[in-house]
């Protein structure tokens, strides 16, 4: 990893983590996931990856909250979903940035899912934390159950945060970034 890539991912992280807690007061509302996504978007699945990473390790060691203990592995499995998402949109889209684009509504309708798929991932971690060794599928169930309420708060978020958020991250990011990084992975 270069220099400029290095600071790239300290800048993208830091904003992440500021941004995490610039916005406590507002549950399961976070621009981390726009953020991991563009970033994966425009620089590529290594930079989104690490972005993520540091970002979730970061949080859920210095959280408001608390500390975040045997979650952190959980969170960032699902900060790796939003950077393997921005990828894969790269990919298709062909990494092209655009500030205002019908595209933008499918950018929210992709974050919002991971936002799904996220906070499902996290909740069976979290019974499985919970419930260890006696597991059942009941258990499981009543821990989503319970975090339903959060869950579409965060689905919401993302959605509205990935219809208007990220197309500005990724239109000017791009200026950043090395044509090469993104027509293709070098």
């Amino acid at each position: 990893m270069k220099t400029r890539d290095l600071a790239l991912v300290a800048a993208f992280t830091a904003l992440a983590v500021a941004s995490d807690f610039a916005l406590t007061d507002l549950p399961n509302v976070k621009l981390v996931d726009p953020i991991v996504f563009a970033v994966a978007f425009v620089f590529g699945l290594e930079m989104g990856v690490y972005v993520g990473v540091l970002s979730e390790v970061i949080w859920g060691t210095l959280s408001p909250f608390g500390f975040g203990g045997y979650i952190i592995p959980f969170l960032v499995a699902g900060e790796v979903l939003y950077a393997l998402a921005g990828w894969a949109a790269s990919r298709f889209w062909g990494g092209e940035g655009s500030r205002v684009s019908t595209r933008n509504i499918y950018l929210g309708a992709i974050l919002a899912l991971c936002a799904f798929l996220w906070d499902f991932e996290t909740n069976a971690g979290t019974a499985l934390l919970l419930y260890w060794p006696a597991m059942t599928l009941q258990n499981l169930l009543r821990t989503e159950f319970l975090g339903i309420t959060f869950m579409v708060n965060h689905e919401l978020a993302d959605l509205v945060t990935g219809t208007v958020l990220v197309p500005l991250i990724i239109f000017y990011a791009s200026r950043f970034a090395r044509p090469p990084v993104l027509a293709r992975e070098t």
